[in-house]
């Protein structure tokens, strides 16, 4: 029994630290055929289930050439403690550190946009919202706000707080395109 105390008493004295996000972190890490001038998500942290406004800003240093093929792994902090996310099957679309075919896809389906809404300044910098990307070299100016809320987690949305980190490897059919780190926070 006395054991037991002490192991609690031990537990409890551990300090907890971790890092809530205030801002969008983002940095390249490795070579890039785009650069990344801005690339904000407000509000930080995202309260789920609330829309946030995204602002992204980058030059493209060539066109991008058929699906964005994406190597993407996430981790999730929550009281210090940081796990991967694994890859899931949600609703015959696959979530969390997979492979994905067309990075593209990926993007509409979070953003729930396609071509019937897409925003007007999308559509002025040549992204229609349709799959695959087909962009040419040069600058792309992008601003949405994003409906974060899906009935998929709705229902458990207090298994989506913490802070993630996400890194994400991407190429196209002319090869290796970009790596980014990303680092934001989520509460419900």
């Amino acid at each position: 029994m006395d054991f037991f105390i002490k192991f609690f008493l031990i537990i409890c004295s551990i300090n907890f630290s971790f890092t809530e996000y205030t801002k969008l972190d983002w940095s390249l890490c490795g070579p890039s055929d785009i650069d990344f001038i801005e690339n904000s998500l407000t509000p930080m942290p995202m309260i789920f289930p609330d829309p946030v406004d995204w602002k992204f800003k980058a030059f493209l240093k060539r066109p991008i050439d058929g699906p964005i093929v994406s190597n993407v792994t996430i981790t999730r902090s929550i009281t210090g403690i940081t796990l991967p996310i694994r890859c899931y099957l949600v609703n015959g679309q696959w979530v969390g550190s997979c492979v994905y075919p067309d990075l593209c896809k990926s993007i509409m389906y979070v953003t729930n946009l396609d071509s019937s809404n897409c925003p007007s300044n999308f559509q002025s910098n040549g992204v229609n919202c349709e799959c695959p990307f087909n962009l040419q070299s040069g600058l792309i100016e992008l601003q949405d706000v994003i409906q974060t809320y899906s009935p998929v987690f709705l229902a458990n949305s207090w298994l989506i707080n913490g802070d993630y980190k996400i890194k994400i490897s991407a190429s196209d059919s002319r090869g290796y395109f970009f790596c980014l780190n990303l680092g934001f926070t989520i509460k419900s």
